[in-house]
C-alpha cells in the first residue's frame, strides 16, 4: 500500500507517520513520541493473520489528544484516528493507497460515484459511517484502528462515545454533576496550556454558551486571549459576542460580510482550491469562517503564532435530543440550538420513532420520493453495533442518537472546520472535545444533558462569576437576545447599514421599502438565503438566490461540490426541485 500524506506537520520514524499530539496521564507527547510508543507496541513479532496486535490496541486507547497515525509494516499497514478523528485518514478497499485526502484515494483508483452515499450527502451534507461518496473509498472512524493487508480489511474501535448517565436524578445529584463536569473542563484546560506554552490562545466568538465557557474559563485562568467573530454587522450573534469580550475584556475582531464579497471570495481562486483539497468525499468542506480568518490574517489583526480553539464540544449531539413519552423529567428550558432539529420534539421511545426522528431531523435538505435504502443504512448505525444492554429504554435510546451524531455528523462535517485553519496554516486544539471532558459528559444524567442543560449551566456560572455581571446577562445568548436589542445593536455597530430593506428585498421586487428591522429577527431555522447573517447567499447568482430563497446555501453547494450544480452561473432550479429531478436530469 502506498502512503501519500499532503499535510504538513506528519513525523515520519521507522515505519511510523503520526500528526498531531496526545496525552499518556500527565505525560504530553509530541509526535516523535508517539511514533516511538507505536513501534514499540509491535515489537515482538508479526501479528496473527486475523486479528489487531492487543499491545498496539492497548497503547493507541491510552492516548488522549488530537493525532491521526499510519504504520507500515510487512504484514500490512495500521491506521489509526483519534476519538474524535480530529485528522482523517481515507484507503481504498483494495489496499492500494492511503492518505491524508480523500481525492488522493479517489483518483489513485478512478473510483466512481457510489450512488447510496451521494445521495445521503445531498440529503444531510455529510456521509456517515465508513464510506464516501466514491465506490471503494473509505474513511478511518473516530475511535478506530485499521489494519490492511492486500484487499483484507480488519477493523477494531477501541474506544466509542456512548453516554452513561442514567435518565434522571435529584437535585443534589445534579450539582455533583456539575461539580465533576467543572473538574473534567479544568484538566482539559490544563491540557490547552500546555498544548499553547506561553502563545495567545485565539477563539473564534459567537453568541452561544461553548465560546463562552472557554473564554471565561481561560482569562479565569490569566491567560491572554484573542476572540473573533464575523457576519453581517450588528446582527444577534456578532451583538452577543461584543457584549461577551466586553464583559471579559478581551480583545474582539469583527469581519464583516457581505453579499458582494462572499461572490468574489466563494468563486475566486483561494477559496476554490481550499473547497477542492478539503472535500475528501465525506463531508461538505466548512465555510463559515475561512473568509473572516483569511482576511484578519492578512491585515495583521490575528497572531500566525497562536493556538486557535473552536469551540466544538462533546455536548452538541445532546441538544437535539427528542423528548420520550413517559418521561417524567422536564427538559431544560434553556435555547441553545443552532437551528438544527426540534428539541421539543416527542416521540415514542421506541426504535421506530428514533429512526423516523433521525430522517425528518437530518436529511432533510432536499425532498425525495426514495428513503428506504437510506433509512436501512441509518438504521443498521442506530442500532447494529454491540452494546452490553439492549436500546429499547429513553436512556439506551438517547445514547444510540448521541453516538450516531458523534461519530457521523460530529466526526465528518463539524471537525471539517478544522481545515479552515490548516489552510491557513495555524494549528488548532479542541478542549471541550478533550477526552478528560468527554468523560465528565457521558457521565451527565439525561435529563440534564438533554438541550446542553448542564453544560449551558457550567458556562452560565463561569462567566458570571469571572465577569462579575448579574446570571440574567450570563446567560444572555443570540438565541435569546430582545428584539429590542437587536435593533439596538445596528444602530450600534453600523448605522450606515440601519437602512437595508430594500437592499435585501428580492430582484425586481420595486414595492418593498426600507425599514429599520433587520431580517435576521427571525429565528434561524426561518433564515432565507436574502436574510442570512453571515450574507454568504451571495455565492449564488441574483437569480437563483431569488428562485431558492427557502432552501439552504448548504443544500445547494451539496449539488456543486459533486458537479450536479454551477453556482456561479445557474440562475434558477426545476419547479419541482425534488433530489432526483436535480441529480438525474443533470447525469
Amino acid at each position: 500500500m502506498e502512503v501519500v500524506l499532503h499535510a504538513d506537520g506528519w513525523v515520519h520514524a521507522d515505519g511510523v507517520s503520526v500528526r498531531g499530539r496526545a496525552f499518556d496521564g500527565s505525560d504530553r507527547l509530541e509526535a516523535s513520541a508517539i511514533c516511538r510508543r507505536l513501534g514499540e507496541a509491535l515489537e515482538g513479532g508479526r501479528a496473527d493473520s486475523d486479528s489487531i496486535p492487543p499491545a498496539l490496541e492497548h497503547c493507541v486507547s491510552t492516548l488522549e489528544g488530537f493525532y491521526a497515525a499510519v504504520i507500515d509494516r510487512s504484514e500490512g499497514q495500521y491506521l489509526i484516528a483519534d476519538h474524535a478523528r480530529s485528522i482523517p485518514l481515507w484507503y481504498d478497499a483494495a489496499g492500494t493507497v492511503v492518505s491524508d485526502r480523500g481525492w488522493a484515494v479517489r483518483d489513485a483508483i478512478d473510483a466512481p460515484r457510489a450512488r447510496l452515499t451521494e445521495r445521503e450527502f445531498h440529503l444531510t451534507r455529510y456521509v456517515t459511517g465508513p464510506d464516501t461518496i466514491w465506490d471503494g473509498v473509505f474513511a478511518v472512524q473516530p475511535g478506530e484502528l485499521v489494519r490492511i493487508d492486500g484487499d483484507e480489511r480488519r477493523t477494531s474501535t477501541y474506544w466509542r462515545y456512548w453516554p452513561t448517565g442514567p435518565q434522571s436524578t435529584g437535585e443534589n445529584h445534579e450539582s455533583q454533576s456539575l461539580s465533576a463536569l467543572r473538574t473534567a473542563l479544568e484538566t482539559a484546560l490544563e491540557r490547552l496550556e500546555r498544548v499553547a506554552g506561553d502563545r495567545p490562545i485565539v477563539l473564534p466568538l459567537s453568541g452561544g454558551y461553548d465560546s463562552r465557557l472557554l473564554a471565561a474559563a481561560l482569562v479565569d485562568r490569566g491567560r491572554e486571549v484573542i476572540a473573533f467573530t464575523f457576519g453581517q454587522p450588528g446582527h444577534p450573534d456578532v451583538a452577543v459576542s461584543r457584549a461577551v469580550a466586553s464583559d471579559l475584556g478581551i480583545r474582539l475582531e469583527h469581519y464583516p460580510y457581505d453579499q458582494e464579497r462572499w461572490h468574489a471570495w466563494y468563486h475566486g481562486e483561494a477559496c476554490t482550491s481550499y473547497r477542492e483539497w478539503a472535500f475528501g468525499g465525506d463531508a461538505l468542506p466548512f465555510l463559515a469562517e475561512w473568509p473572516a480568518v483569511y482576511g484578519l490574517l492578512e491585515a495583521g489583526r490575528l497572531p500566525r503564532d497562536a493556538l486557535y480553539c473552536p469551540g466544538h464540544t462533546v455536548a452538541t449531539p445532546s441538544e437535539r435530543l427528542p423528548q420520550f413519552r413517559g418521561e417524567t423529567t422536564a427538559p431544560p428550558d434553556s435555547v441553545v440550538g443552532c437551528g438544527v432539529g426540534d428539541t421539543e420534539a416527542i416521540i415514542e421511545p421506541t426504535r421506530d420513532a428514533l429512526l423516523e426522528y433521525v430522517l425528518e431531523t437530518h436529511y432533510s435538505l432536499w425532498p425525495t420520493a426514495a428513503l428506504d435504502d437510506i433509512r436501512d443504512r441509518v438504521s443498521a448505525q442506530l442500532f447494529d453495533h454491540d452494546h452490553d444492554s439492549p436500546v429499547d429504554t429513553p436512556t439506551q435510546l438517547a445514547a444510540a442518537y448521541e453516538h450516531w451524531e458523534w461519530r457521523g455528523r460530529m466526526s465528518t462535517f463539524t471537525n471539517g472546520d478544522l481545515r479552515v485553519y490548516e489552510d491557513a496554516g495555524l494549528e488548532w486544539w479542541l478542549p471541550l472535545w478533550d477526552p478528560a471532558y468527554v468523560r465528565g459528559w457521558q457521565r451527565v444524567p439525561l435529563a440534564a444533558r438533554r438541550n446542553k442543560g448542564l453544560h449551558a449551566a457550567l458556562a452560565v456560572d463561569t462567566y458570571q462569576r469571572v465577569a462579575g455581571i448579574s446570571r440574567d446577562r450570563a446567560a444572555r445568548i443570540d438565541r435569546t437576545l430582545e428584539p429590542h436589542d437587536r435593533l439596538l445593536s445596528r444602530l450600534r455597530y453600523s448605522p450606515e447599514m440601519q437602512w437595508i430593506g430594500a437592499s435585501s428585498a428580492a430582484p425586481g421586487d420595486q414595492h418593498r421599502s426600507p425599514g429599520w428591522e433587520p431580517p435576521f429577527l427571525t429565528p434561524p431555522a426561518h433564515w432565507s438565503l436574502e436574510a442570512h447573517p453571515l450574507a454568504w447567499g451571495g455565492t449564488l447568482t441574483p437569480e437563483l438566490r431569488a428562485d431558492c430563497a427557502d432552501r439552504s446555501l448548504y443544500a445547494l453547494r451539496t449539488l456543486g461540490e459533486t458537479g450536479y450544480l454551477d453556482l456561479e452561473t445557474a440562475t434558477s432550479l426545476p419547479e419541482e426541485p425534488t433530489l432526483e429531478a436535480l441529480v438525474d436530469d443533470s447525469a
